[in-house]
């Protein structure tokens, strides 16, 4: 994330970001696999793929 960034300027995941486009595609925020960050492995806090923010993942 940039300096400055912050929660609003995270991408959501493309699953979730189509599910936003209507009722009749709701149903895809449950194919999002982006439910944890993944870590560069030995990259310290370097983050590979950041988890979807969107709010149907809050809590999990």
């Amino acid at each position: 994330m940039n300096q400055g960034a912050t929660e609003a300027d995270v991408t959501l995941s493309a699953e979730c970001t189509v599910a936003e486009f209507g009722p009749e595609s709701a149903d895809l925020h449950a194919y999002c696999r982006q439910t944890k960050d993944a870590p560069l492995i030995h990259g310290g806090r370097i983050l590979l793929v950041r988890r979807c923010r969107c709010a149907c993942h809050q809590g999990k």
